[in-house]
Formats: structure tokens, sequence, C-alpha cells
């Protein structure tokens, strides 16, 4: 197991652990603090939040199989969408300004792309 898999590996159990407790403060810590779009807001960041650390950690598991750079950007960019989309609506959430919301389709768009990239990394390994 190469450098990269295990930082994809370990990153993705933290953003794991970290959702499960972004969840559990959601649901205690934020309920009746904030409004419902906000709260499904945050609901909706913790999702993908743990959806792409699954993928981190499938992207570890299998970067040492797939070679090539796009697995590399694969994992790069779940973390970058992780970050950009799921830290800013929680961040949006808890009262930073409104115009960070702007951003965080940047994320969105790493997390497509972050898939599309696996899914090439696949297709080269096939290949070799």
């Amino acid at each position: 197991m190469n450098l990269y898999s295990k930082i994809f590996l370990v990153a993705g159990c933290l953003f794991l652990a970290s959702a499960g407790a972004l969840s559990a403060y959601g649901f205690h810590g934020l309920a009746g603090k904030v409004g419902a779009g906000e709260l499904e807001a945050w609901q909706w960041a913790v999702q993908m939040q743990y959806y792409h650390g699954l993928g981190l950690v499938l992207t570890g598991a299998l970067g040492a199989r797939l070679g090539g750079w796009a697995w590399l950007g694969a994992g790069a960019l779940m973390i970058a969408g992780i970050v950009v989309f799921s830290c800013l609506i929680y961040a949006q959430t808890l009262g930073a300004p409104e115009a960070i919301g702007e951003i965080v389709p940047l994320g969105g768009s790493a997390f497509m792309l972050s898939w599309l990239l696996l899914a090439i990394a696949v297709i080269q390994a096939a290949r070799r």
C-alpha cells in the first residue's frame, strides 16, 4: 500500500467519524435553534460527507491496484468536495456569511468529477 492510499483511507475514516458526530450535533444541538431549511441543509451536508468518506475509503483501498493519475485525482477531489461542500454548509448553518454559499456548488462539482476520475482509473487499469 502506498502513501496516498494510506492518506485516503485515514482521511475517509476521519471524515466518516466526524460525520457521525456532526449528524448527532445536528439532531440534538441544532434542533429548535435553526430553521427547517438550515437543518435540512446540515443533514444533506452530513449525508454527502458520509457518501464521499466511504468513497475515499474505496479509493484508498483500490489505489494500489489501479495506479496511474486518475485515482489520485479522484481521492483529492473527494477531499476537496467534502471541505468545500459539506464544511461550508456547516459553517453557513452556524452563522457564516451567506456569500460562502456561492462556493458550495464547486464542492458538488468536485464530487461528480471525483467519481468520473475513479471510473477512468478503473478503465485504465483494465487496459494494462
